[in-house]
């Protein structure tokens, strides 16, 4: 993969990142106690970024905690991922999701994700998912690992803690 490319990412300026968060980083982060995808969790909610969402990618992530595999291994407690959620909806960008871009990514259920990020004119799209990353851009838009994510926040002046 191509390392970000800093005229396209607004790391470099004083602007603040805007990213979306695929549901397996979310739910990566808050099933695991610590790890990349826990310190992505931690520097949203210190405002380290800007979190930009859709009420279908929401859903998404309410619908996958409700699995009972992900529910038993998630380390907060039922009010804290309603809080979150709450906290989704009320401290993200929160697009309205008209824009539908089928056939974007070679898994149709990605295009969502593509789409959201389009349509919130994010800076970067964060995933764990090879369907997304195989991107590496679109539009402008870079496709990145929660590792790069995070070495991009350290290198824009945002110190990791």
């Amino acid at each position: 993969m191509h390392g970000l490319n800093s005229t396209n990412y607004r790391a470099a300026s004083l602007m603040p990142v805007s990213a979306v968060l695929d549901t397996n980083v979310l739910v990566s982060g808050l099933v695991a106690g610590q790890g990349t995808p826990r310190q992505i969790l931690d520097a949203w909610v210190e405002g380290r970024f800007t979190l930009v969402t859709s009420l279908y990618l929401v859903e998404e992530l309410m619908h996958v905690l409700s699995y009972p595999r992900i529910a038993k291994r998630l380390r907060i407690s039922d009010e804290e991922v309603e809080a979150l959620l709450a906290a989704l909806l009320s401290q993200a960008v929160v697009v309205p999701g008209h824009l539908c871009l089928p056939g974007v990514t070679r898994d149709p259920k990605d295009d969502a994700v593509v789409a959201c990020a389009k349509e919130g004119q994010a800076n970067c799209i964060v995933s764990g998912d090879q369907d997304l990353l195989v991107l590496e851009e679109y539009e402008g838009i870079q496709v990145v690992t929660p590792r790069q994510f995070m070495q991009s926040i350290a290198k824009s002046g945002n110190p990791e803690k």
